[in-house]
């Protein structure tokens, strides 16, 4: 555990999500779970996209609740400034027009998604002794200079106070 880092968990729950930012790719999102729409286009295709409904929104509703995602994930995603989250609605929104093609465009969407999870998650590693060691000994340096100092402090009021002292 690293110390001063509030809301980090170490332990089995946060190398089983560290594991699974790991292991995340598009192919192994559950589509069933998202609402996909299609749009009309402003992107690349001339006439074409005109005409046909290219471009890509992928909804993730109730991400809050989403059990397939682990509990610490879902959690910095919410705390960071991540990019395709919607907190008035508790949703991911994910949209692309680059490709002309329908397909491409919604493979884009889930390959954005989880590129924004694998940048968004941080998950700390164990400290080893001889830094733990290594800040041990700068903090006790500091506490002692700093008792050194509020000693001097101390004496100089106390020399301040003395009537009758004779250098």
């Amino acid at each position: 555990m690293v110390w001063g880092l509030r809301g980090l968990s170490s332990g089995p729950l946060q190398s089983l999500a560290e594991k699974w930012v790991r292991s995340l790719s598009a192919s192994s999102l559950p589509l069933r779970l998202f609402t996909i729409r299609f749009d009309r286009s402003s992107g690349p295709g001339g006439q074409k996209v005109n005409k046909t409904n290219s471009k890509c929104t992928l909804v993730l509703y109730h991400f809050s609740l989403c059990s397939w995602i682990p509990e610490e994930v879902r959690r910095q995603l919410k705390e960071k400034p991540i990019r395709y989250y919607a907190r008035s609605s508790d949703s991911l929104v994910v949209q692309s027009d680059e490709e002309r093609s329908r397909e491409l465009n919604k493979q884009l969407c889930l390959e954005k998604l989880v590129r924004e999870i694998k940048n968004s998650c941080w998950f700390p590693k164990e400290t080893d002794e001889a830094t733990l060691q290594k800040w041990k000994v700068v903090k006790t340096k500091a506490k002692v200079g700093r008792l050194k100092e509020k000693k001097q402090n101390s004496d100089k009021k106390k020399l301040r106070n003395k009537s009758g002292f004779i250098f």
